[in-house]
């Protein structure tokens, strides 16, 4: 097998590896199948805004979805070790339910966000020490 197949191989199989454990997390307190798949989607596409802004800042651009007043639910936020896991997921709850309002992305990601919430408050469910946020 090709070096470029081995690493997308083990590449599938960790991100497949990091869904599954978010999706054990949830399923304690999410217990409906369709919720997690959201609660997930969610996650994924809040994470993957940020890395578009941290890639434009490393290309000697600026960022685009989290500036003004949503720079403060930017991803490397949530990694602050001096938060604990209740800071850390109210953080977080905050940004997903205000992403909506934010001009500065585009109207589907806006429509994506519209009506989401974390159907939970529990630090020992959501990022915590016993599961952290881990940067990929």
């Amino acid at each position: 097998m090709p070096a470029e197949r081995a690493s997308a191989a083990m590449l599938d199989a960790e991100t497949k590896s990091r869904i599954d454990s978010a999706r054990d997390i949830l399923v304690g307190k999410v217990p409906d199948p369709k919720s997690q798949v959201e609660q997930i989607t969610i996650a994924l596409i809040y994470k993957f805004m940020d890395d578009m802004d941290r890639q434009s800042e490393e290309l000697g651009g600026k960022a685009t979805f989290f500036t003004g007043d949503f720079k403060k639910y930017h991803w490397a936020n949530l990694l602050d070790k001096r938060l604990g896991g209740h800071e850390r997921l109210l953080l977080y709850a905050e940004g997903i339910e205000k992403m909506n309002e934010n001009k500065n992305i585009p109207q589907l990601f806006r429509d994506i966000f519209k009506g989401v919430f974390l159907p939970y408050r529990d630090p020992e469910t959501g990022p915590s020490t016993k599961y952290e946020i881990v940067e990929p």
